[in-house]
């Protein structure tokens, strides 16, 4: 079944994407987007739980977390216009999956995660929009002509990237995790 399930997958997503080289676009910018919130995960880890043991220190990632963030924003960017817009509305229309698989779960402090993951609910339709208006070299209908364009880029990507940062909690999962350290530690497995 599941393989039937899977060439019916792969069947529809040909016909959206009309050939491999607009899917292998698609895919590599869907992963661009999946690595936008490493940068903002580790920041707001490192302020939200600040107890933690951390094995592993980067320096200077106050200063590499943002630009890291801004260099994928601009990745995302330069996919261009109409490929950030797709890409976009490929993931609004995944969002019942979502919720399907967070009903079956329940509902037990969602509210708080929707919270922390609004940056991300505006920053995607943000960045379409700059991308529809942006230079003509990326796609986009002129209005930011280009250099001006990629400096309204970053000085957004900047707002949210610490909107996202702010933005994060101590979720319950940090306690499991210490519970589950604590365990280890315990057996002399850690």
């Amino acid at each position: 079944n599941a393989m039937w399930f899977n060439l019916l997958v792969s069947f529809i997503f040909m016909f959206f994407f009309r050939g491999w080289s607009s899917l292998a676009a698609v895919i590599s910018v869907a992963t661009v987007i999946s690595y936008l919130t490493g940068p903002i995960s580790l920041m707001a880890l490192k302020r939200a739980a600040t107890d933690i043991e951390r094995p592993l220190s980067v320096p200077f990632m106050k200063v590499i977390a943002p630009f890291a963030f801004v260099c994928a924003s601009m990745i995302l960017y330069w996919a261009k216009w109409p490929l950030t817009g797709e890409i976009i509305l490929l993931m609004v229309v995944a969002l019942p999956v979502y919720f399907y698989f967070q009903s079956k779960q329940g509902f037990d402090g969602w509210g708080q995660d929707l919270k922390a993951a609004w940056w991300l609910c505006a920053y995607l339709p943000i960045m379409a929009l700059l991308s529809l208006v942006g230079s003509k070299q990326f796609g986009g209908a002129g209005l930011l002509p280009y250099g001006w364009d990629m400096l309204v880029v970053a000085l957004v990507s900047l707002v949210f990237y610490y909107w996202g940062v702010n933005s994060g909690y101590r979720s319950p999962y940090l306690a499991e995790r210490q519970e589950h350290d604590e365990v280890l530690e315990g057996i002399g497995a850690h």
